[in-house]
């Protein structure tokens, strides 16, 4: 059986090493030398700082959309993402609206984002989405928030090593920028996330709400238990010198997966000397029948790709419930059509042929 991915798991040997030095010091969480270790080493790896790690890359949107006060402002997001990007701002009572996406690149239309800005519609922040890892358009993005005035935190659970035309890490850009380290991801503590922030100001408030606000022995603000275990920073930290090793191999599953299927269906566009974290292998197909008897005849051979992201959020029962709708037809259209692929460490070209196999000619 081929799932969608696989999560990377390092040398038994190599975690047991950083776990017996947990047992030996009884230091399990809050802030233990571990997650410390893990946070300097990221930041360092990525080129980043003021970073936080959290308990999950839900609960550090959480923290960011609570930084910026969202209860009751106006939000803009994407509506081709995962649940979590809008079940966060909802959560956090965040008046929530969609912009669409761009066609080619499947992140949030800056095109259409201006429109709506232009029209006159008043936004507090914008929540814009790396999709699949692919950079958004950075530099319109930060225009717009000059011109308007506006925060912008950046969902970037895809694109923890992503880079821009700079070949800066794209953690780097808006006020906030939030990063998953689930399982699934491309690096990885098993449940984990992050947060970069521009301000060393709101890094010291959310590492204080991850810790019940409290600040010493005193709580100054409300907070949340969001820490990360030595546990969880011990497999991070396990894993993180192989992160090279394991980027390069996705990407070369990734190049043969586009050689292969080059002609047959079509992929999401990335700008130009930028580069994008392989967490996933979407791809385009013309027409939704097309995908569903792909997809059925992958699973008869027991492989299992993933409908990312479908339905799109603006039809998920969720948002529908509230009696508003949009006309987004662009993320429609691509929610429609898009189906992840199996991506992960390890994967072989002679597995890669299998799957690919199993497209009509």
């Amino acid at each position: 059986m081929i799932n969608v991915t696989t999560p990377y798991l390092p040398p038994i040997e190599k975690y047991i090493k950083y776990v017996e030095g947990i047992y030996n010091r009884k230091w399990l969480t809050n802030s233990g030398p571990l997650t410390q270790e893990l946070t300097v080493r990221i930041e360092e790896r990525l080129g980043v700082k003021n970073l936080l790690l959290t308990s999950s890359g839900t609960m550090a949107l959480q923290i960011a959309f609570r930084i910026k006060e969202l209860k009751n402002k106006s939000v803009i997001t994407t509506p081709f993402s995962f649940h979590a990007t809008y079940s966060a701002l909802e959560w956090q009572g965040a008046n929530i609206d969609f912009c669409d996406i761009d066609k080619q690149t499947w992140n949030l239309s800056t095109q259409e984002l201006e429109k709506l800005l232009k029209s006159g519609k008043k936004v507090d922040c914008i929540v814009p989405v790396h999709t699949f890892g692919n950079p958004c358009n950075t530099k319109q993005i930060a225009k717009l928030k000059e011109q308007f005035k506006f925060d912008v935190i950046y969902d970037s659970a895809h694109a923890i090593t992503t880079t821009d035309k700079n070949k800066k890490n794209i953690l780097n850009q808006g006020d906030i920028s939030c990063f998953s380290l689930h399982a699934t991801k491309l690096f990885h503590t098993v449940e984990g996330g992050g947060a970069v922030f521009a301000s060393s100001e709101e890094h010291e408030i959310a590492s204080s709400m991850i810790n019940f606000g409290l600040t010493g022995d005193k709580a100054f603000q409300p907070g949340i238990n969001g820490k990360l275990s030595e546990f969880h920073a011990a497999m991070g930290l396990a894993i993180l010198d192989d992160l090279e090793m394991i980027e390069d191999d996705r990407n070369r599953q990734k190049s043969y997966y586009s050689k292969l299927l080059n002609s047959k269906v079509n992929f999401q566009e990335i700008a130009q000397n930028t580069k994008a974290s392989p967490s996933y292998m979407p791809i385009l197909f013309e027409t939704q029948a097309q995908l569903n008897i792909v997809q059925k005849t992958l699973n008869e051979n027991s492989v299992f790709p993933r409908r990312y992201f479908y339905p799109a959020l603006h039809q998920m029962p969720v948002v529908t419930k509230n009696n508003k709708t949009w006309q987004l037809p662009k993320a429609e259209f691509i929610a429609q059509r898009v189906l992840c692929l199996p991506l992960y460490y390890g994967q072989t070209n002679s597995q890669i042929e299998s799957i690919c196999n199993s497209f009509p000619q």
